[in-house]
């Protein structure tokens, strides 16, 4: 169930409690029906999907009322329903209600159980009109248009008005029992939030200015940025006000955006301390199809898999056991799944409309095809806390960005035949024309600020052909791997493409070889996509220990100009975190070989002087392992337990480093700036006690980092600042918050490169430290 119950609002009149739903979510819940099947031909984009239905509109009668607003309230037991909606089109002379529904594609290969589905919305549409209006009878239509071929697919059926009224009435009964669960749930939660205290007992200093800050700006339905220290305890504070504000109506849902797993867990932590606390309220944590699946390697449909099999048919009694499970983490939903056979990672995509809090990843709010994004768009009102949000520009530059390769092309096209190996070579030779067009023998990088209709054109061909065989054989698909790997390609090349403004490039990198050319589609700024993103929010808070400068954080993040903005005080003592700045050694890119021993040598100082465990951060793995091969020629790692990042670890790899901190009090951690393990890991007390950071964090400069800086000169008049200086110091900031995080903490760290001399770079450090130049000899 894709869409479900959206509760507008509680309005109490004696016992009764009223509900407003959408004829959409009601027919969702009560008559889906049959299996999973993902083998179906992709949906139009939302933007197809209305220019679709304004193709249709232009071919109706006058009399024919688009949109029409249909309202019918129904009561039963101590609930009273308010049902609205607005169905696609009424034509009162001729007597019928139209549902008007978009696709690629023969409809005639749309599984039945779809249009079923389609078919008794229509019919709700009509039930009501035919009430409200005192129709004796009603035709009723599913009118499918195949967006590719533009052609209307019509299903018609009349019916008499007991007819409809009785499948109404029938559909109202059913769903209401289903609200009556959630009636009683609801209660429980707004009791349990009246008495829910603090988690931590006491707030610390800090905590409560976000808390007041947070709640403010749930109440007010605004905007809000918070920067405060690493180890102030953040997420307890932002979670615990906008859980307060539930329970005074002030929004009805709650989503905690992560960006590392780690901010995950931290999410899930602070929810499970308020419930032993009291809290009676269900959270959702949404994870990745595969790392949920209860049978893996089989396809996401009922002819191979026992948990899609059937599904629909078995998913009421799965969501009454989950939305009183409270806690729905992964093995709560692999657990649930297996009790009624039902596949646990579609099971939470069903749960979103229902649960009270949702903990995602950033892509299921901000990318281009956002889950939880969508559920926003609709009735209810949703706040949004964004946990670590300095990484969300960078992160959403790569989801509104795309890249398609020739070679890619080439293969699929050898083995193509048909259709598909026309429209591939349509799409070969739209590359070459653009290619012979803007590149030459001296210059083949080219950058376009255009976008090339015949291009795209000739892309979105190759996905009609495509899309005409997967729905002309089921097989298709597991088939044809590669080819399937160049269509999903090519459909986010194309949704990018639908978002193109200034803000983009179109990029022809010649790549290696002679196929090698890349079509780059470029975005160089997110904030204009991510505050559509933001807008579909009731409430957004983004909070990190990193938003400086405010200015450049808010506009990468598309905040509003009003938004309030915060820099919070530092609960710790400036002395607890000992920051020394080695201003005598060059570690600039051209200079690393030459300063090579000297840093080893300064590096090896550091850890002999400086007990418990250290973390040394480079730019990069080439410079670790240069500094390593010295350090261990030098025997300058003496008494130390080396532990060494490398490339591509898996989760297994990355845990031996927690493993190590906590095993011994000896460690040398060498990792990368800007890492796993240089933001967002918590190491308090003994576990860390020093930090070593080589370098200033600053970007490679290339083509791309280039672009940006050309283009925030541009925008902003600051290309250098906003494309290398401040994302740099950023991830120095972070890496020195791996050090305090408790207020009994203490630690030192070394901060070393020429650049820690230079005034526009000192003072972008985090001021709740002490800091001071080396003053001892070099060794």
């Amino acid at each position: 169930m894709s869409r479900g119950f959206l509760l507008l609002s509680r309005m109490y009149s004696g016992p009764m409690t009223e509900f407003t739903v959408s004829v959409r979510d009601l027919v969702a819940f009560c008559h889906r029906s049959e299996d999973i099947d993902h083998r179906y031909t992709p949906s139009p984009t939302a933007e197809q999907g209305m220019d679709g239905h304004a193709r249709v509109y232009r071919r109706r009668a006058d009399s024919y009322h688009r949109e029409y607003p249909v309202r019918y309230r129904h009561q039963q037991g101590e609930c009273s329903l308010l049902l609205r909606g607005r169905a696609d089109g009424y034509d009162a002379t001729l007597g019928l209600v139209e549902e008007i529904k978009t696709c690629r594609g023969d409809p005639a290969r749309i599984p039945p159980a779809v249009s079923r589905l389609h078919l008794a919305q229509a019919q709700v549409y009509a039930a009501i009109i035919a009430e409200n209006e005192g129709l004796a009878s009603l035709e009723v239509r599913l009118t499918w248009l195949d967006i590719d071929q533009d052609q209307e697919h019509p299903l018609s059926q009349h019916y008499q008005r007991e007819e409809l009224r009785t499948f109404l009435l029938e559909t109202l009964a059913r769903f209401s029992q289903w609200l009556e669960l959630l009636q009683r749930l609801r209660e429980r939660r707004q009791a349990s939030l009246r008495s829910l205290p603090f988690p931590h007992g006491e707030f610390r200093s800090g905590q409560r200015d976000i808390a007041e800050l947070v709640y403010k700006c749930v109440d007010q339905g605004g905007q809000l940025m918070i920067e405060a220290p690493t180890g102030i305890g953040k997420t307890s504070a932002v979670l615990f006000p906008s859980l307060k504000a539930m329970e005074r109506d002030k929004h009805e849902a709650l989503v905690f955006v992560t960006s590392r797993t780690v901010g995950r867990r931290t999410a899930e932590s602070s929810l499970a301390m308020m419930a032993e606390a009291g809290l009676r309220a269900c959270s959702l944590s949404l994870s990745a199809r595969a790392s949920v699946c209860l049978s893996p390697g089989s396809a996401c449909h009922g002819d191979d898999c026992l948990y899609a099999s059937g599904y629909y048919d078995r998913l009421q009694g799965a969501m009454a056991e989950a939305v009183q499970a409270g806690l729905l983490q992964r093995e709560t939903l692999q657990d649930i799944g297996r009790r009624h056979r039902v596949c646990p990672h579609q099971l939470a995509t069903d749960l979103l409309p229902w649960v009270d809090i949702v903990i995602a990843d950033a892509h299921y709010v901000y990318s281009l095809q956002p889950l939880v994004g969508r559920k926003m768009e609709e009735h209810r009102r949703w706040s949004v806390l964004v946990d670590e949000a300095h990484n969300l520009p960078e992160r959403a530059r790569s989801m509104y960005s795309a890249k398609l390769s020739k070679s890619a092309l080439m293969r699929v096209k050898k083995h193509a035949s048909g259709p598909i190996k026309k429209a591939l070579e349509r799409l070969n030779r739209a590359i070459l024309a653009l290619q012979s067009e803007r590149c030459t023998e001296t210059a083949q990088y080219a950058i376009l600020e255009d976008l090339p209709s015949p291009l795209v054109n000739a892309m979105a061909d190759v996905v009609a052909a495509v899309v005409q065989r997967m729905g002309e054989d089921v097989r298709f698909p597991p088939a044809n791997p590669l080819l399937m790997d160049f269509f999903f390609s090519l459909l986010q090349w194309l949704r990018v493409a639908e978002r193109w403004g200034d803000e983009y490039r179109l990029e022809l990198d010649p790549g290696e070889g002679r196929q090698g050319l890349i079509l780059h589609l470029n975005c160089l700024d997110p904030s204009r996509l991510l505050a559509l993103c933001h807008s579909r929010a009731h409430a957004t808070v983004a909070f990190s220990a990193t938003l400086s400068p405010r200015d450049w954080m808010r506009q990468l993040m598309g905040l509003q100009e009003d938004a309030v903005c915060r820099r919070l005080n530092s609960p710790f003592s400036p002395g607890q975190l000992q920051v020394e700045l080695e201003t005598r050694v060059d570690t600039r890119y051209r200079q690393r070989e030459a300063s090579l021993d000297l840093l080893a040598a300064r590096i090896g100082q550091f850890l002999r002087q400086t007990t418990g465990n250290c973390i040394v951060y480079f730019p990069s793995y080439r410079y670790l392992h240069r500094v390593l091969e010295v350090l261990h020629a030098a025997g300058g790692l003496q008494g130390r337990q080396l532990w060494e990042q490398y490339p591509e670890m898996d989760e297994v790899a990355r845990n031996g480093l927690f493993e190590s901190l906590h095993r011994a009090d000896n460690v040398a951690a060498f990792c990368i700036l800007g890492g796993l393990f240089s933001e967002g890991i918590d190491l308090p007390g003994d576990l860390l006690t020093g930090v070593v950071i080589v370098g200033v964090g600053m970007p490679q400069v290339g083509q791309e980092r280039e672009l940006l800086r050309q283009w925030y000169q541009l925008r902003y008049g600051s290309g250098f600042e906003y494309a290398y200086l401040y994302p740099a110091l950023q991830k120095v900031d972070q890496a020195l918050g791996r050090v305090v995080r408790t207020d009994a903490d203490c630690g030192q760290a070394l901060l070393i490169d020429i650049r820690y001399d230079n005034d526009s770079y000192r003072q972008l450090l985090p001021p709740w430290w002490t800091y001071q130049r080396a003053v001892d000899p070099l060794p």
